[in-house]
């Protein structure tokens, strides 16, 4: 996942050389970042060998292999558990900002300028499957054949203000249906592989288009978290969702489901929080290292760990988070269990593997 920092307030020395990566990859609106955008989302990316040092932003497992992307539309492929990475041709240049598969075979990417690529092949082959001027296109025509006048002018807007805008999330509810979320509270699913395309935007109460940071599904709940506090919940597979107040309005960058009914957040400082009751009541967990918590997963064996702008992998222990390396790392942007237990972690220097401080 890609983190926009729009947050107001945000000053922590610590983490300028975080802030100042992430934002040369920021929302523009000038003209002359949007020509730059559209440029990107139509030149394939460009072979180097820097791809398994650059900005990677998320990682994924397809069968016995690993892919990982991240900017200058870079798609990277490890057949070794992460020691060996080779760069994968990419269709776009664009930053890609999420990559998930639903089976060994077939798999998602999303990015900067609305980007959503496809792959069938376990990553080896990648197809653009829409851009944020396609997608926009097709929104209109779908509002006006259905006069709905409210998804038009949307849509109008949408297509005046330029195809820049990233998607920072993906939900894949089948190897056909998919859900992506990001800036300015943008939400669609395709429910046909990415050929067809329909906005959740009116599903989701999200006035003042508050950036979408993250989806999660647990059974027949979804969740949305994003800036300034935004948690929306949906107990019926997204067909509606409410939403959900928390103590805490700064952003949310990452978000999980463990049970049926728990609900934790994490974001802005370091800031975690849980709910046992699916958001009615909330706690704060201890955490002392007040860095950004970019990242989270639930490992195999059901616990949850988080990563950070301090360069921390951080283990959920008796409702404290507790570092897992000592020595930090560069800033670090998502996290992934391998197939032999330890953890891949992104970062704004490429991937490593870590130890997972699994007490196993």
């Amino acid at each position: 996942m890609f983190i926009i920092l729009k947050q107001t307030g945000y000053s922590h020395r610590s983490n300028f050389l975080f802030t100042a990566v992430l934002a040369f990859f920021m929302v523009l609106s000038s003209s002359l970042a949007r020509a730059a955008v559209e440029d990107a989302i139509d030149r394939p990316a460009e072979v180097s060998r820097l791809g398994p040092y650059s900005v990677l932003l998320s990682a994924a497992r397809a069968g016995e292999s690993i892919i990982a992307v991240g900017e200058r539309g870079f798609i990277l492929l490890s057949d070794d558990n992460a020691k060996t990475w080779k760069q994968l041709p990419s269709p776009v240049s664009s930053t890609l900002t999420g990559v998930a598969f639903s089976n060994e075979k077939v798999g998602y990417a999303i990015g900067h300028g609305g980007t959503v690529l496809g792959t069938k092949d376990g990553g080896k082959n990648w197809a653009l499957l829409v851009n944020g001027l396609t997608l926009v296109e097709a929104l209109l025509t779908d509002a006006l054949l259905k006069k709905d006048e409210e998804a038009a002018e949307t849509a109008r807007f949408l297509l005046d203000d330029g195809p820049d805008k990233p998607f920072l999330d993906l939900l894949l509810l089948s190897s056909e249906h998919i859900v992506v979320v990001g800036a300015y509270g943008l939400a669609f699913e395709s429910k046909d592989a990415g050929k067809t395309w329909h906005s959740w935007m009116s599903r989701i109460d999200n006035p003042f288009g508050l950036h979408l940071y993250s989806i999660r599904k647990q059974g027949n709940r979804i969740l949305i978290a994003g800036e300034q506090g935004f948690v929306a919940l949906s107990n019926d597979n997204g067909d509606s969702f409410e939403t959900i107040e928390t103590p805490y309005e700064g952003s949310f960058f990452t978000a999980q489901l463990p049970d049926a009914n728990q609900i934790v957040l994490a974001g802005l400082r370091g800031n975690t929080l849980v709910s046992e009751d699916n958001g009615a009541n909330w706690k704060q967990l201890i955490n002392p290292i007040p860095a950004t918590i970019t990242a989270s997963l639930i490992d195999s064996d059901g616990q949850l760990l988080f990563a950070n702008q301090a360069g921390l992998l951080l283990r959920l222990k008796n409702s404290t988070l507790i570092p897992v390396n000592q020595k930090p790392l560069p800033p670090l942007t998502s996290i992934l269990e391998k197939s032999d237990g330890d953890v891949l972690a992104l970062s704004i220097n490429g991937a490593m593997s870590l130890d997972s401080g699994s007490s196993k």
